[in-house]
Parts: C-alpha cells; structure tokens; sequence
C-alpha cells in the first residue's frame, strides 16, 4: 500500500480543501468523512463508493481497518504517515481513516414530495446541533430533513460527525426558500415555537407531518412560520425560557414515534 509522508502532497491539500470549504465541496460534489463508524455508515446506507480512503500508518493492520479495507478497492486505498493525518483529522491513531465521498444529497423536490414524518430547519447555524438533529430525525425514521438558509453546511466535516451517520439514512436536502417549500410540502406544516399554545403531546402528529424548527436565538422565521398551517410547543413548566434545539427536536421527533406505536 502506498504510504504518503508529505504535507504537500496533492492528495493531503484536497483533503484540507473539502475538509474546511463548502464552496469546495459544493463544487465537487464531494465531502470528507472522519473515522471507521461513519465510513461503515456509508458503505451500509448508500450504493456509492468512496473516491479514495486514507487510513493511517498505525491503523493499517487493525482489525475493525482490515475488516473494512475487504469492502472496498484496494486502488482506492492508500496509508498516511500519522504526523500528517493528525493535522487533518481529530480521528488519529487507532482506527484513525479518512475518505473522500460523493455527497448523496437530496433535491428539495425530493423532500418536499416524501411522505411520513419530516423535520425541517431554519437557521440553525450550530454545526454539531444540525448533525445531532439529523441523527436523531434519522433514528425517528423522519423520511427527509430540509434545511433552508442560514443553517450549518449539513456536509461539513463537524455535521457529519454529530450526524453519526444519519446523513447517510434519510433524505438531506438544502434549499434557499423555506417558505416556499413550506407551501409546497405534502402534508401538514407546523412551526415550532416557545409561544405556541398547541402541545406537541396533544396534537396530532401521524400521517404526513413537516415540524420546523429555527434557531434557539430567532426561533422560525416569519415568513415561514405564516406559510405553515399551524404552530407546536413543547410544554416546560420548569422556571427556563427554551430548550436546546437538539432537545427540542428529539422531544418532538420521538413523540411522532411514541404516536405512532401507541396506533399499533
């Protein structure tokens, strides 16, 4: 196997470009991947394959690296000295890899169109909350999550790692209109907010469902949460005025859930 030494080598300054540009990867179509889990991820949930991976030196020879090296074309394989990779990557030493992949996004038609339960986002511009959001919609078996303008990059090297994989089992779209979408959307549209009288844990949220959810600071937009047919709130009798986004957005995804299996 090739090893690569150098911190000039082309291949180390493509990996520094997707890894911190999403001009970049928008472009090419291509994003970075840290660590064995979310590689296993990809290759599990989507019928692509890596462009190229980078494993480094010390993790060659690993059982989980050698498991996964069967998996794929050995061309596309090649080792970095572990120097270099930890200037890239947190994922170092042991099972330390990295892998350039296609980004398998979806249109914003194909979120629109999904049926079943969605969660959409406005603004959310933490990168660990959109990645954490995604996994957790991903784990509500959420048929797509829609992300309009302002949020985090959800192929940002820090989503993915917050999204733990959930990029790769439902549908992720990004687009510049909301609002649009919101008019546009299958089912019922519902605007999360602090301010809403109507309880998650009384309403309706079977069938085909759309929840938004903004960011902790603005909340949903206005021209969105108008377009939408209704509003959700999530009581808090407790003496704190909001909730983290990433809880919110679980709270309202799992009770979906709780929904639906009470309905057997």
């Amino acid at each position: 196997m090739k090893v690569i030494r150098s911190a000039d080598n082309p291949l180390v300054r493509r990996l520094l470009g997707l890894r911190d540009s999403a001009r970049e990867r928008r472009e090419e179509g291509l994003t970075v991947i840290e660590g064995a889990h979310l590689l296993e991820a990809f290759l599990d949930n989507t019928a692509q394959r890596p462009e190229v991976v980078v494993v480094s030196e010390s993790s060659v020879d690993e059982g989980e690296m050698t498991a996964l090296q069967a998996r794929l074309d050995a061309k596309v394989v090649v080792s970095l000295d572990d120097g270099v990779f930890g200037k890239i990557s947190p994922v170092a030493g042991r099972n330390g890899v990295l892998a350039i992949i296609p980004m398998p996004a979806a249109s914003p038609s194909e979120a629109i169109a999904a049926s079943g339960f969605q969660l959409w986002l406005d603004g959310v511009q933490d990168p660990g909350n959109v990645g954490s959001l995604i996994r957790t919609a991903a784990a509500a078996a959420a048929s797509a999550v829609l992300l309009g303008p302002g949020c985090a990059d959800p192929w940002s090297p820090k989503c993915l790692r917050g999204g733990m994989g959930g990029q790769f089992a439902t549908k992720v779209a990004v687009t510049d209109d909301l609002a649009a979408a919101v008019r546009s959307a299958k089912g019922r549209v519902l605007a999360a907010g602090t301010d809403s009288t109507a309880s998650v844990f009384t309403m309706d949220l079977t069938g085909d469902v759309v929840v938004v959810l903004g960011s902790e600071a603005d909340g949903v937009q206005p021209e969105v949460a108008a377009a939408a047919a209704g509003t959700i709130g999530i009581p808090m009798p407790g003496n704190v005025e909001s909730l983290n986004v990433g809880a919110a957005g679980a709270v309202i995804c799992f009770e979906r859930l709780r929904q639906l299996l009470a309905r057997g």
